[in-house]
């Protein structure tokens, strides 16, 4: 599978796996950005992806940022119809300032194929569910 990647900003670093064996490709700020306390903020990865049909993106925390330190990543969903930048919204739940520099990891993002099933309205489902 190949996956389309628009530089939207000349700071932006372009997505890459992290590791050979590793699930996830990882996003970088193209701007910095610093998270206060208690607070949430928006970091710009300069990059938007053309997703194949058939296949989503999940954006979730990267470990190397967000394991031991207060920093969480807001979940998101990249799909086909998307062409957009990736933002990423950051939360601190610690009680210290975090900056992000132009160049930092600051989320990852994992590939998944997906399948769209029929859905049928039902009356009753039928056995012990119901």
């Amino acid at each position: 599978m190949e996956i389309l990647i628009k530089r939207i900003s000349d700071s932006a670093k372009l997505p890459v796996y992290g590791r050979e064996a590793g699930p996830g490709i990882d996003l970088f700020a193209s701007e910095e950005v610093t998270v206060e306390p208690g607070k949430h903020a928006v970091v710009s990865t300069g990059v938007a992806l053309a997703m194949p049909v058939g296949y989503v993106g999940f954006v979730w925390n990267q470990q190397g940022v967000t394991t031991g330190q207060a920093i969480k990543v807001t979940t998101g969903v990249i799909d086909s119809g998307n062409r957009e930048e990736i933002k990423i919204e950051l939360k601190n739940i610690g009680n210290e300032a975090k900056t992000f520099r132009t160049g930092d990891k600051v989320a990852q993002l994992l590939i998944q194929q997906i399948h769209h099933a029929s859905l049928i309205e039902a009356a009753e489902f039928g056995g012990d569910d119901d």
